[in-house]
């Protein structure tokens, strides 16, 4: 079975043409199920590793590209991935399954609309409407109370304001608020942002599904850039965004929020076939 490894920021994702239904007819062969089958391949040492799984299928409204399913690295599902939908994007330009530079896509979150730049190489997403804003509240935690935002930009996301981002024990943190159960059952995100400019700021991410930080986070970036901007903490907008992989994205959103766009680079890391003996 053909794949294709891509990553944004440092989010890599594992991405095969699924239009066929290859996948599950593969899985039924095998006797093996599809959360195994992700978890097996975005394994890293064993598997292929990534930070989650892309299916491209055939679009259930033929106005739209394609459909994509998203599985995080547990083998759970995602309703949105900023980062993964530029990669998603990238790889359907480049195999020929769209051929313009404006697109329309099919997500649990609804239809994502994004356009291609420099052949692929840079992508801009229109995400869906964000929503459950909330500012300024209290998250109490065992040894000491953080003052929390959140903004549902697809997935859900808590953002805090941090004054020293390269020493916070982001995986402490994470974790002890991913399962809060202020967010339960279904958890959350969480981001520790720090400003930099007047239209910067730093981040790193606790992701729910790969259960650790990640290198960056696309949905992720988008939330703290839009309560960065409604706190103050930036002063202009688009807001760049600097994630633990390098790379800056860049938000962009009008002020009632009705359009909210990503945009960054997406880079091919490899093609490849799976073996059987992956699943032995």
């Amino acid at each position: 079975m053909e794949f294709t490894k891509c990553q944004g920021a440092g989010n890599d994702f594992i991405l095969i043409d699924n239009r066929d239904g290859k996948v599950q007819k593969k899985l039924q062969e095998l006797n093996i199920d599809l959360p195994t089958f992700v978890k097996k391949l975005c394994q890293f040492h064993t598997g292929v590793g990534a930070d989650g799984l892309i299916l491209i299928e055939e679009p259930e409204n033929n106005e739209n590209d394609f459909k994509w399913e998203f599985f995080n690295a547990d083998g759970s599902v995602a309703e949105m991935c900023g980062n993964g939908s530029r990669c998603a994007v990238r790889f359907a330009y480049e195999k020929g399954i769209v051929k313009k530079e404006h697109i329309k896509f099919e997500t649990l979150a609804g239809v994502i609309e994004a356009w291609i730049k420099d052949n692929g190489r840079v992508v801009r997403v229109q995400l869906t409407k964000p929503f459950d804003l909330k500012l300024d509240f209290d998250i109490p935690l065992e040894e000491e109370t953080l003052k929390g935002n959140f903004l549902n930009t697809g997935v859900p996301h808590v953002v805090i304001y941090t004054k020293n981002l390269k020493e916070f024990d982001v995986k402490k943190y994470g974790a002890s608020i991913r399962y809060h159960k202020m967010f339960a059952p279904a958890g959350t995100n969480v981001n520790f942002i720090e400003p930099k400019s007047e239209n910067e700021i730093a981040i790193r991410t606790y992701e729910r599904g790969v259960e650790d930080e990640t290198l960056a986070c696309g949905t992720g970036s988008t939330a703290a850039a839009i309560i960065a901007y409604l706190q103050g903490w930036v002063k202009q907008k688009p807001v760049k965004v600097h994630t633990k992989g390098g790379e800056i994205l860049t938000i962009d959103f009008d002020e009632k929020l009705e359009k909210v766009f990503l945009e960054g680079r997406v880079y091919k890391v490899f093609d490849g076939f799976l073996s059987y003996e992956i699943f032995d």
